[in-house]
């Protein structure tokens, strides 16, 4: 029966999926194809490149930038990791207040990354330089076609980062609905069968009651929200990834500089992911070893990166506002109402600087980037 049950939520889910995956194409196809059309009847033979399409193509082997590119990525996932170890909290009653605060500093990262980052990142359309440069000299005349093409072709783009940072919000609210109704019936499943067992054994009961009063509880597991947070962290970490090997291949200098700057919201962000893991009931060793598990999201970014080149860069297009929908959803879903809970007025400022500082920290990384 749970297989059954189980294999149904799967087939609704990966429907589910489809349907979010497919919708910006579908709403946006048909300005693509006006796009195309308009195009048609004045082609010019001086930016004709602009126009054609070409597959996606690797980029040629550089032993050193692949060797510059992956050492910086590990340095970006190894070094805020280290900041954890100089954290000193659980989920142990005494911790809680500042385990509170922790919470607050990272709900003002992941709104911070999303609205200030992610989102502008996406908005950013990513051939606009060329664009300009190629078309500015010799149209300045006929502004009124082009600038009603161009427009046009913006509202698409961002209609289009809209509706991915829907797909991410609805797709985390999904997955943790489908999450907690399949636990919730096999949880009812393993009640019955424990129950069943009581009635056949009354005796062998007592006696494992009298015994199980001095043991310790069973380690505790990390809920929906937890895994929720850790796919949106490997996520990010992917599109962090996809940053730093595109930099590189634009040159040195500029690998060098996205490094830095990748690392100075990493650190805030790592240890706001490390709290919310502790607020959802993990303990600090397997915190620490998920926000590795998540870091190897950064390295999968980089060698797509590498490999593909500028191709890869229309990933952005969707994983970025994506993953600014999965953390508006983490913050204010999972975080945020945990710190409405009753406390005092001094702990209320407590947690309220924190998330300003939080926001401050991603304001200061939009601003040097």
């Amino acid at each position: 029966m749970m297989s059954k049950k189980f294999f149904k939520y799967v087939a609704w889910t990966l429907l589910f999926v489809f349907v979010l995956l497919a919708l910006p194409k579908l709403c946006t196809g048909h300005g693509h194809h006006d796009h195309d059309h308009h195009h048609h009847d004045h082609h010019h033979d001086h930016h004709s490149h602009s126009h054609t399409h070409d597959s996606p193509k690797t980029v040629p082997f550089d032993s050193m930038i692949w060797i510059k590119a992956l050492s910086s990525t590990v340095a970006i996932s190894v070094l805020p990791f280290l900041v954890l170890f100089f954290i000193p909290i659980n989920s142990k009653d005494q911790h809680q207040q500042f385990l509170k605060v922790l919470l607050s500093f990272a709900s003002g990262g992941l709104l911070g990354d999303a609205f200030l980052h992610l989102i502008p990142h996406a908005l950013a359309p990513h051939d606009h330089h060329e664009h300009d440069h190629d078309h500015g000299h010799d149209h300045q005349c006929s502004v009124h076609p082009h600038s009603t093409e161009s427009h046009s072709h913006d509202h698409d783009h961002e209609t289009r980062v809209g509706l991915w940072i829907l797909a991410g919000i609805l797709m985390f609210l999904f997955i943790e609905k489908m999450v907690r109704v399949i636990r919730d019936g096999h949880s009812h499943s393993h009640s019955a069968a424990t129950t069943s067992k009581e009635k056949l054994s009354d005796d062998e009961d007592d006696a494992d009651n009298s015994t199980n009063v001095s043991c310790p509880k069973s380690k505790p597991q990390l809920s929906v929200a937890g895994w929720l947070n850790i796919v949106a962290d490997f996520t990010h970490n992917f599109t962090d990834g996809l940053a730093i090997g595109a930099a590189y291949l634009a040159g040195q200098n500029i690998g060098l500089v996205t490094t830095v700057t990748v690392l100075l919201h990493e650190v805030p962000h790592e240890i706001g992911d490390y709290a919310i893991l502790i607020k959802e009931g993990s303990t600090k060793a397997y915190a620490m070893k998920c926000q590795l598990l998540t870091a190897f999201g950064a390295v999968c970014g980089t060698l797509v990166s590498l490999t593909f080149g500028k191709d890869s860069e229309a990933a952005n297009s969707w994983v970025l506002p994506f993953t600014a929908g999965g953390f508006i959803y983490i913050a204010t879903v999972n975080v945020i109402p945990s710190l409405l809970e009753h406390t005092s007025f001094k702990q209320s400022i407590k947690e309220i600087v924190a998330l300003l500082v939080g926001v401050y920290l991603m304001v200061l990384v939009a601003y040097y980037e």
